[in-house]
């Protein structure tokens, strides 16, 4: 009798409760229908060159509106991002900066994920030449959003992926090589948002065989990168992101007898608006 009153009282308990607590849920790229997203964007850049011993540095910051517009397919979802806003600053000590707002990149950008996050480029935007240094369909494509693991996580779980493209650009031919390690460390709330949190770590290797006015240029790098996501749990979307990179490079031009070697320092943003 004790035996089976306690059974008892366990059951009652149990169904008290609610049962088992939800199974964390599946990092992965789904909707189950089309969804508009405004994100918040900002970068900046620094290009330290040295040339005859002194040094130069070339900068460029700037903020935008992301249009991006999600519909369901059968691998994950597709992506249609419009730059709605664009107000960027590209500074040179050899003449007066340049200014670049968003009339200078005409057409969206087109794009699918799979469930992981695995990209696939469609199209791109029609964008001018003083703004290719600003924005690159090809690199927002494979770098915006970041890779998933397509499965249930828990804190101290790690994935690795590797994002290698090449391509053409309005300026010139682009490639990069991109390594880098997530873990899930926790979890926090934002405005009423239950969020994952993920850091991320590694390597960025990247070429650009350019023409800038007429004149080649090709820049390598190899950079370090660190950031981190916030991942929205309920919605299924990237809530927020940074990222920094730093590293050494080398760029060659016409008017040097050889390479030039450069130091570069980046920051990137992102975040979703309520709009």
């Amino acid at each position: 009798m004790k035996k089976s009153a306690a059974a008892l009282l366990a059951a009652l308990m149990i169904s008290a409760c609610g049962g088992a607590p939800p199974a964390p849920p599946s990092l992965e790229y789904v909707t189950s229908e089309p969804r508009d997203l405004t994100y918040g964007y900002s970068s900046e850049t620094t290009v330290s060159i040295s040339m005859m011993g002194q040094s130069l540095a070339l900068s460029q910051e700037g903020t935008a509106t992301y249009a991006v517009g999600l519909t369901p397919t059968d691998l994950g979802v597709d992506v249609r991002l419009t730059v709605a806003e664009l107000e960027a600053r590209i500074s040179n000590p050899m003449g007066a900066p340049t200014m670049i707002d968003e009339d200078a990149i005409d057409g969206s950008l087109e794009f699918s994920l799979d469930r992981r996050g695995n990209t696939t480029l469609r199209s791109e935007p029609d964008v001018r030449e003083e703004a290719s240094q600003m924005f690159s369909g090809i690199s927002l494509a494979y770098g915006f959003f970041p890779r998933l693991p397509g499965r249930a996580v828990t804190a101290g779980d790690q994935w690795v992926d590797t994002v290698s493209y090449r391509g053409e650009t309005d300026m010139g031919i682009r490639s990069e090589t991109t390594v880098l390690t997530y873990t899930m460390t926790g979890d926090t709330v934002i405005t009423g948002r239950p969020l994952l949190v993920v850091e991320m770590e590694g390597t960025t290797e990247s070429e650009f065989d350019l023409n800038v006015q007429g004149m080649s240029v090709t820049q390598s790098s190899d950079l370090r990168v660190k950031g981190y996501v916030l991942w929205d749990v309920q919605a299924s979307v990237m809530f927020e992101s940074q990222r920094t990179a730093s590293g050494e490079g080398s760029v060659r031009v016409p008017l040097a007898p050889g390479p030039l070697p450069i130091r570069i320092e980046s920051t990137e943003r992102a975040r979703l608006e309520d709009r």
